[in-house]
């Protein structure tokens, strides 16, 4: 009985360590063939039982990229540089091309300044572009009260530029004009935003919107009433001073914000003056592969001495390589507040109650690309005690070159 025991426990201590001894045959087998999910497996169990190496963990994160999880490609291509203290060129550009495809462009960026030559020449980087992409858009708001308030015409164009390894560039002009009840408006736009890529996963995004508003204010109305109008000319600027802090760890990021504006009128001359902060979170959903990402954003501000608390929430879905479609609810319920690291602000008579938008966009080629927008917004005007809606329709192109 003794023997039998003790030939049971060599039989299974062989067995084991055999078992631990061959995850590198089994990955490598694995790797060779292109099984790339029971690579998945078989090295995942590897790590958690302390028997990794630089190996089993470079054929692991070559199976996480070839199965288009690139946060997890990304985060054992990192690994490999820190813990083995490898750098080669393959790493280089498995880690370049996990970045890239995980929505990293600048972190994708910032490592390729190690790059040897030969490879800076395949993998097409520059660091410098004075006209990084372009991009047009057009479209209107449709007023579900159009004989009172008028329909918006909108339109935007957009440059970027790159400037170096650690700076970006976002330039903005906009367009659009209305007629709201008792006067006629035309507002102009300018936006520059900057992202500032200090280290791996931590940007500095300070912003600055001016917007100039052109008023036409009639005291009668002038749909019937009186052929009498007292016209009075109002010309307002805006200027907005935004600055932002993101922080990306693998998947998730947080990014705190403050948007300081200034308003000034002719009229009555006098400078009106508001602060908002906020924060928003965005995380990516490992379970669907990466194709999920979720965001929540929530910011204070304050409107005539009360302080307003704007929230929304955000989704994005991959549909495939080259489709994605983009939703957001906002709910605001009051004016004056910007979004979007204050690339948009709400600036009108009536308060925003909430809006719910959907965008879908579509890659035609890798440097070609076409969206379509749509959203449905719900406004109050206290001053006249009535509710009304908005229906967007935007669309709109963008070259990368």
């Amino acid at each position: 009985m003794k023997t039998i025991i003790l030939l049971f426990a060599l039989g299974l201590t062989s067995f084991v360590f055999a078992q631990t001894k061959d995850y590198n045959k089994a990955t490598l087998s694995l790797f060779n063939d292109s099984n790339w999910n029971d690579l998945i497996t078989i090295g995942e169990k590897a790590i958690k039982d302390n028997k990794s190496s630089y190996e089993i963990e470079y054929r692991l994160a070559v199976a996480y990229y070839n199965t288009n999880q690139y946060f997890d490609s990304a985060k054992h291509f990192e690994k490999i540089k820190t813990l083995y203290n490898i750098n080669n060129e393959y790493i280089q550009e498995y880690l370049y091309y996990s970045y890239l495809f995980s929505g990293r462009d600048q972190d994708a960026l910032l490592i390729s300044k190690e790059f040897p030559f030969h490879l800076t020449q395949k993998t097409e980087v520059k660091k410098f572009e004075f006209i990084d992409y372009l991009s047009v858009e057009g479209g209107v708001k449709l007023s579900s009260k159009s004989d009172i308030i008028e329909n918006i015409p909108y339109f935007n164009i957009g440059l970027g530029q790159k400037l170096g390894y650690h700076v970006n560039l976002n330039h903005s002009y906009t367009s659009l004009s209305q007629n709201y009840i008792d006067f006629d408006y035309k507002q102009k736009e300018y936006y520059l935003n900057a992202n500032i890529h200090i280290a791996q996963g931590l940007t500095i995004i300070p912003a600055y919107h001016y917007i100039s508003i052109s008023e036409n204010i009639e005291s009668i109305n002038r749909r019937g009433q009186s052929n009498m109008t007292n016209n009075l000319a109002n010309n307002e600027s805006i200027n907005l001073l935004h600055f932002a802090l993101k922080k990306q760890w693998n998947r998730f990021f947080i990014m705190p914000n403050l948007t300081y504006s200034s308003s000034v009128e002719n009229i009555e001359d006098e400078t009106k003056e508001n602060v908002q902060y906020g924060l928003d979170l965005g995380y990516n959903i490992k379970g669907l592969k990466d194709k999920l990402w979720l965001g929540f954003g929530a910011n204070i501000t304050n409107d005539n001495n009360e302080n307003k608390f704007i929230w929304n929430a955000k989704a994005y879905y991959q549909i495939s390589s080259k489709a994605y479609i983009y939703l957001k609810y906002l709910n605001a319920n009051t004016s004056n507040f910007s979004e979007d690291n204050a690339q948009y602000y709400y600036n009108s008579v009536s308060n925003l109650v909430d809006k719910i938008s959907a965008t879908f966009n579509y890659n035609f080629t890798p440097k070609f690309s076409w969206f379509i927008n749509y959203q449905y917004e719900n406004n109050e005007d206290l001053e006249n005690d009535f509710l009304f809606t908005y229906n967007t329709f935007i669309t709109g192109l963008k070259y990368d070159f």
